[in-house]
């Protein structure tokens, strides 16, 4: 008989009638929570349904008296927003990739490899993470314009944003972390095999880690794709620009900018992309966030 089937109750537990009556008062306080974090992007679905002049009305009206279905494919049209998918789409696949590689191969190393130093390395890696991003961002622009050693500039050119984007402190402390999760004993069976320390990198390391990395996909995924700050120094040709940064253009800096209702009506297609991502991607999330407990 299952027991522990169910969260913070038992089934004994909810069949009684105080457990029916918490079982209720958890169900209403999520959704209640659930309400809260689905509301902004019904707010903004709905305000771009939205006529130029009912959106400007005080109080709470989320659904339009008539929908202004036109407005979406009118910013689809006007602000060819498939181009900037596709330019936003190739920055962060590309940036997540480098992302990932450089952050497993980091966390594998300190991990597993120990090598000489690797405390101070990991203690430099967590250091950074007490800086805000804003604070290293003239000295990062700085060095994008100018390379040391090579003297070759990277402004618009997408390496000046893959590059910066490659190290992630808080991934490598993540990765470290669950590879030492990982038995000794699969990685002492491989070295007895003959498997050398890339084979095990990737035939045994990387399966047993998916999950992980489906959370640092989602994570970098949504952290790349809404930076605005780097792309807007970086690339200042609008072919090259991500949609973030030319959305901003297009509907506020243009010498007449765009009513409230067009903006809201971009802004919610802007958002579509990550969560479509983070949505697919949902159960390996689930799985991953968990996977701590299960390890402990």
């Amino acid at each position: 008989m299952e027991v522990w089937d169910r969260g913070i109750l038992t089934n004994l537990e909810r069949r009684t009638p105080m457990g029916r009556i918490i079982h209720a008062l958890f169900f209403v306080i999520l959704a209640v929570f659930a309400l809260t974090v689905i509301f902004p992007f019904i707010f903004a679905f709905t305000s771009g349904l939205k006529n130029s002049t009912e959106i400007y009305k005080g109080g709470l009206q989320i659904l339009p008296a008539v929908p202004q279905w036109s407005n979406y494919s009118e910013v689809w049209v006007k602000f060819k927003i498939f181009d900037l998918f596709k330019n936003s789409i190739f920055i962060v696949a590309v940036g997540l990739v480098c992302q990932l590689t450089v952050t497993t191969l980091a966390a594998y190393s300190l991990a597993r490899l120990k090598p000489f130093g690797g405390r101070f390395v990991m203690w430099g890696f967590l250091l950074t993470l007490m800086v805000p991003s804003i604070a290293y961002l003239i000295p990062l622009y700085t060095t994008i314009v100018k390379v040391p050693v090579l003297n070759i500039s990277l402004l618009n050119n997408y390496w000046g944003l893959w590059l910066p984007y490659s190290v992630n402190a808080f991934g490598i402390f993540v990765m470290k972390t669950f590879f030492e999760s990982i038995p000794n004993e699969l990685f002492d069976a491989a070295k007895v095999d003959g498997a050398s320390p890339l084979r095990i990198f990737w035939s045994i390391t990387l399966p047993l880690s998916r999950s992980i990395l489906a959370v640092l996909a989602i994570v970098g995924f949504l952290g790349l794709w809404k930076d605005f700050l780097l792309p807007l120094l970086v690339l200042t040709k609008p072919d090259m620009q991500p949609i973030t940064v030319r959305l901003w253009y297009m509907l506020n800096v243009q010498q007449t900018p765009s009513p409230l209702n067009i903006q809201m009506a971009a802004s919610f297609l802007s958002l579509l992309p990550p969560l479509i991502f983070a949505i697919v991607l949902q159960r390996y999330l689930q799985r991953g966030i968990s996977i701590g407990s299960v390890k402990g």
